[in-house]
């Protein structure tokens, strides 16, 4: 039986599985079901490939079988930058059964080897520790919580325990025009087969010191705005990050050198702001407006040092739940009370 991780926090609570047909997500399935593990599945069909149809079909019929619901999207055609948009989607259409079923878990497959590919590709292009360690076991989103129980298994045992089951090999991951194979056919299989157990710890020694490094900062809200008190660039950055990820977005490495150059204070992708004042750094998603804020909620905004980029967004949340202009000061000022 594999060992999984993080049982403790799956049990007893409502988990969906990221299901793809392929040997890590079916060992998980069965891994889950030994365990005693209550899970539904869903799987994306990007439909590019000529077994696309029959791992829907599988994933069907095991739902069938063990009594699960399974959740089907057929993906739109991805014209260019397949991996990021595939990702997008993905996400996308888990987070959507999430708010609509009420799951708590979102559960998927990464293994030992995944995080020495990710951390490899990322050392290559020179990226900061928060970077190079990448996904963690558990990360905690808006409404749920991304769990890995395989994240130090190496993929040998992967394969070992999927033997007597059925599961679908991508023939696209020996496509070495791909960076990510190159790295998994190289380097990574290499490497975590020699020394599984030393990476398995160092991971940890890793994921310790950046806690100290990136330590837990409190996020606030303002209706849809979270916002966070300055700490230094490395956490800001950091914390910003971790936000935009609980939104869905997963900012680049060009991204995060024009957030350190814009001070905090831009657009990003067309879909989120990121703002600031000398005390808190600010995120949202990017809103338009069809009114002109009153006179008086934009001398409140002066005086209480809010950006001009979330000021209407700010004004709508606080207009919404019926407050007068001098409402509207003494909340902001005691949730923004370094403000004064």
């Amino acid at each position: 039986m594999l060992k999984l991780e993080f049982l403790g926090e799956l049990r007893n609570r409502k988990n969906l599985l990221g299901f793809s047909g392929g040997s890590d997500s079916v060992a998980l399935f069965y891994a889950l079901i030994q365990n005693e593990v209550y899970f539904d599945i869903a799987i994306v069909d990007y439909g590019i490939r000529e077994s696309s149809k029959d791992e829907v079909s599988y994933a069907l019929d095991l739902a069938h079988q063990y009594q699960k619901k399974c959740f089907v999207f057929k993906a739109p055609q991805i014209a260019s930058n397949f991996e990021a948009k595939a990702r997008e989607i993905r996400y996308g259409f888990f987070e959507r059964i999430i708010d609509l079923k009420g799951y708590e878990n979102l559960v998927l497959a990464h293994q030992l080897n995944d995080r020495l590919e990710w951390f490899l590709m990322q050392l290559s292009k020179g990226c900061s520790l928060a970077t190079l360690l990448g996904f963690d076991g558990i990360e905690i989103r808006e409404n749920y919580r991304i769990i890995r129980p395989l994240i130090n298994t190496p993929k040998k045992l992967i394969y070992a325990y999927c033997h007597s089951y059925k599961f679908f090999e991508d023939s696209s991951n020996q496509d070495m025009s791909y960076k990510r194979n190159e790295f998994r056919l190289k380097y990574t299989q290499e490497l975590v087969e020699k020394y599984c157990t030393g990476i398995a710890k160092s991971f940890e020694y890793l994921r310790e010191e950046k806690s100290f490094l990136y330590p837990n900062v409190a996020v606030l809200r303002l209706g849809e705005i979270r916002f966070f008190e300055r700490g230094g660039s490395l956490s800001d950055i950091y914390q910003t990050d971790k936000i935009l990820k609980t939104m869905g977005y997963v900012l680049s490495a060009s991204q995060r050198q024009e957030i350190f150059k814009m001070d905090f204070s831009l657009e990003i992708g067309q879909k989120y702001i990121i703002e600031s004042n000398e005390e808190y750094i600010f995120v949202s998603k990017s809103y338009s407006f069809p009114f002109a804020m009153p006179k008086k909620f934009k001398n409140i905004a002066r005086i209480l040092k809010i950006p001009r980029r979330i000021r209407p967004q700010i004004h709508f949340y606080l207009d919404s739940r019926g407050m007068k202009p001098e409402e509207m000061m003494a909340y902001l000022r005691k949730k923004l009370c370094k403000c004064e």
